[in-house]
């Protein structure tokens, strides 16, 4: 990827930093924001095993076992940091040296004094702060920008949160510093924020990422395209409904194939990366949880169904391991209960067990959303691309 640098234009050095930053403070307002999906509660059937709270308690546990998060760096020199990268959300967030919060307080955090190209910045409405709640917890923080490099040569200008404010829960538990929002620019807090639109205008990358997830350490994210070697199916694209999270449609939802006329002509899904679950609108999961009938001693596990989502005459199928939560305990029905309002909502949310099943390509340009089977070690590939691509009907 081609580096871009722009060290020391913004630079505020010595003993004019913190007078220059308070003097800027002053006179800018507030930015907030709710960010829905990252960090969400979800509810579980209330016939769950265990019991519905049990059940949350157990999927908040499990929300970042995933491997999304990579390294990152900010400033000159580099200060580095773990950030999840994340295509339910819109900004970049790290925690910032002047925050003394439990939530902060196991993390790397950014230090605006030793980066001689950093700088206080406030957006075109004014706002030089904001605050962010999440679907659990919340952060505030201020504006900056500051170079910034993934990995080792994609470096570029951007504007971010330093948050001198996090809560204890989740920020406390988490295994990565911050947050690098990958979503549309509607999820920003203004112009020179979104990391998307800063690659492909600053960093010189094109307009298209990917992810690769599996349970082994090989899961990958790639800026610029996607790596033709580690798919095992065409591409099956679908287009963007809503540019905000990457939303696309689906027109059915599929047992073995065969549609069930749950959509009313469509659904819509969010592909999110920042989540481990698979979700969607409470009516819709009950009905789906109901058709399945698995048996909690799961006597009928190896007769339960694939589940696709049709998009066109294509369905991408999700295996009974998917979405059943199978142990010595028994077995349950995986998919939560997360009823987002419109405009975004209803919608399903496909996070890890699907991203582990399928690469997933995002394209700005078009902007669109593409899928293909992953191919992982030890699976027959061929055989696993023809079931979980298939056509409508099987054929």
């Amino acid at each position: 990827a081609q580096a871009w640098h722009q060290a020391g234009a913004w630079s505020l050095r010595g003993g004019n930093f913190l007078r220059s930053r308070l003097r800027q403070r002053e006179s800018t307002r507030m930015a907030r924001r709710h960010e829905a999906l990252l960090f969400a509660r979800t509810s579980a059937k209330e016939h769950a095993r265990n019991g519905g709270r049990a059940r949350v308690v157990e999927a908040m546990k499990v929300v970042h076992k995933t491997a999304y998060w990579g390294q990152m760096s900010l400033g000159t020199p580099p200060q580095s940091f773990k950030v999840i990268f994340d295509t339910g959300s819109g900004n970049l967030i790290v925690p910032a040296a002047d925050c003394s919060m439990p939530g902060c307080a196991p993390h790397r955090k950014y230090n605006p004094k030793a980066s001689s190209s950093s700088a206080f910045v406030t957006n075109e409405k004014g706002e030089g702060s904001s605050e962010i709640t999440f679907g659990t917890g919340q952060v505030s923080g201020d504006f900056y920008k500051d170079n910034v490099c993934i990995g080792e040569s994609l470096c570029f200008e951007a504007s971010f949160i330093a948050a001198d404010k996090m809560t204890t829960e989740p920020f406390h538990q988490i295994p990565f510093d911050g947050i690098m929002g990958l979503g549309f620019k509607d999820l920003s807090m203004g112009e020179g924020f979104n990391i998307v639109d800063d690659l492909t205008s600053r960093a010189g990358t094109n307009s298209m990422f990917s992810f690769y997830v599996s349970d082994e350490d090989d899961s990958e994210v790639t800026f610029g395209g996607y790596r033709p070697e580690l798919l095992a199916s065409d591409i099956v694209w679908a287009p963007v409904k809503k540019e905000s999270w990457w939303q696309v449609v689906i027109d059915d939802i599929t047992f073995n194939n065969m549609p069930k006329n749950l959509c009313n002509g469509e659904c819509q899904v969010a592909v999110d990366t920042g989540t481990s679950m698979l979700a969607g609108p409470s009516d819709l999961v009950d009905q789906l949880s109901s058709m399945v009938n698995a048996k909690d001693d799961c006597s009928n596990f190896d007769q339960l169904p694939t589940i696709g989502f049709q998009i066109g005459d294509t369905v991408l199928n999700l295996r009974p391991d998917d979405y059943m939560d199978k142990s010595a305990a028994g077995c349950s029905f995986s998919l939560m209960s997360l009823d987002v309002p419109p405009p975004k909502g209803p919608v399903f949310i496909f996070g890890d067990p699907f991203l582990r099943r399928f690469v997933t390509i995002y394209d700005r340009s078009k902007p669109a959303v593409g899928f293909a089977v992953a191919k992982h070690s030890g699976v027959a590939d061929e055989i696993a691309a023809s079931s979980l691509i298939a056509h409508v009907g099987g054929g």
